[in-house]
């Protein structure tokens, strides 16, 4: 359709991590599938020459290094997903900066290379949560992916601006924004940028809302996680809607991104918004 990349994230978590019922003191509960997850993610990028965004778990790298590390050294962008994914409106800015710190850690004794862009656990940067923004800015981070301007039972901030765009907060301190993408039907911002969305609604909704945005000159922001290409997961009790988004239509995760990848042009967070990483 035209030259513009689109970016290609994924939020690097295991497969129990994303359950907010499931507390940290309790993940040793649960069997780790993150290895083979990823590499098998890192199989499917190399063989579409993909580079991407993982925004990964400063636990996950505090336990696996060398995952971290063979991302990176496929010439993948590592960006922060926070500590413990704990939702940011559960955390005090305190507690917040404490998380930010680690996960930073973390990554630079791994990759030698501090992460310049963030992406809150399940889009918690919301109305009441906005407080983050300092937070990071304030912890050199160059953009942040975090407000998802949609409706959701869990997220969203649905009248905030839809794409790339700079924060300026009353504290002076200024931060890119860069959402996931959602396209416009009937004054609605439908989200179409990946997630459960798009293994729930036909491949054609996201085809045509990534050609929408494209057409408006818009970059678009794509997201997933590793568990999302993992059929044999556990199936575990769950409450209705996070089992429904969870395990709902894992084994057409490939197929689409197959096709995703073949109709549109991908690369990092990073390259794609001009930052240096």
């Amino acid at each position: 359709m035209n030259n513009i990349k689109s970016a290609f994230s994924v939020d690097f978590e295991d497969w129990y991590q994303g359950f907010e019922v499931i507390p940290v003191d309790k993940w040793e509960d649960y069997p780790p599938r993150i290895e083979r997850n990823c590499r098998k993610i890192l199989e499917i990028l190399s063989n579409h020459n993909i580079r991407a965004t993982f925004f990964v778990l400063g636990y996950l790298a505090e336990i696996f290094p060398r995952l971290i590390e063979a991302i990176h050294n496929e010439g993948h962008e590592i960006g922060s997903h926070g500590y413990s994914h704990t939702q940011i409106f559960r955390l005090t800015p305190e507690k917040f900066g404490d998380e930010i710190k680690r996960t930073n850690d973390a990554i630079v004794k791994i990759t030698g290379k501090r992460p310049i862009g963030f992406r809150a656990p399940i889009f918690s940067i919301i109305e009441e949560s906005l407080w983050a923004i300092d937070v990071l800015a304030e912890n050199g981070f160059l953009y942040d992916s975090s407000i998802y301007p949609t409706i959701n039972y869990r997220y969203g901030i649905v009248k905030a601006e839809r794409f790339y765009h700079q924060i300026e907060t009353e504290r002076g301190n200024k931060i890119a924004e860069i959402p996931v993408t959602t396209s416009k039907f009937l004054n609605l911002n439908v989200p179409v940028g990946g997630g459960a969305y798009f293994r729930i609604w036909p491949y054609g909704v996201t085809r045509w809302g990534f050609r929408q945005v494209l057409r408006d000159g818009q970059p678009g922001v794509f997201y997933m996680h590793p568990w999302e290409i993992d059929t044999d997961q556990p199936r575990i009790k769950l409450p209705l809607r996070l089992s429904f988004t969870h395990y709902t239509n894992l084994h057409s995760t490939e197929r689409k991104l197959d096709r995703l990848f073949n109709d549109f042009s991908f690369s990092t967070m990073a390259e794609v918004f001009g930052f240096e990483y």
